[in-house]
């Protein structure tokens, strides 16, 4: 319902960027739900590759929440689900301040992150091996940092995992606004 509404309400207001993109399954998702004006962005060329693959109608490139490539005021809207989630509060506040500097005055930014206050270590993922932290956060915690960095909050909602379906732990989406 969220990406849905997030669609709906950014028709037309430029270009949105889903950053973190992955294979680009919440890209298609926008994309599908009417919001043409899209890139997915990713820090993983292997991941940008599988995603103009699954989905060769949307754009898809190479790029980095902690320095990112567009001007200032290029971006309509952002999108960032568990894009954070392997960044420290430092990362967090230069992160939320170059999506402030890309988004037009009023510009959207909605995303996700895991809610908590531990650090998860994996070794192994899908079999294979890997040497991955991924950090929790307190949402007001995350509210703070984005008032400091520019922004006002819409909404702020936690939720409790898909069993059987998902990582078990709870979940934070924040839809805020660039506010000038």
């Amino acid at each position: 319902m969220l990406l849905k509404e997030f669609a709906a309400e950014n028709k037309g207001k430029g270009l949105c960027a889903d950053f973190g993109c992955g294979p680009g399954q919440t890209t298609k998702f926008l994309y599908d739900n009417g919001l043409k004006d899209l890139v997915g962005i990713d820090l993983a060329p292997a991941m940008v590759n599988v995603a103009q693959k699954l989905s060769p109608q949307i754009k898809f490139e190479t790029g980095d929440l902690l320095n990112i490539a567009y001007p200032s005021g290029a971006l309509g809207s952002v999108l960032a689900f568990y894009a954070i989630v392997h960044f420290n509060n430092e990362q967090i506040r230069k992160c939320f301040r170059e999506i402030n500097r890309v988004l037009k005055a009023k510009g959207a930014f909605l995303f996700s992150f895991h809610v908590g206050e531990e650090v998860v270590h994996f070794d192994k993922a899908h079999e294979k091996e890997v040497d991955v932290d991924l950090i929790f956060f307190k949402t007001d915690d995350i509210i703070t940092l984005l008032h400091e960095t520019g922004f006002k909050i819409i909404d702020a909602i936690e939720r409790r995992p898909n069993e059987d379906v998902e990582y078990q732990s709870r979940r934070g989406y924040i839809w805020a606004e660039k506010r000038f």
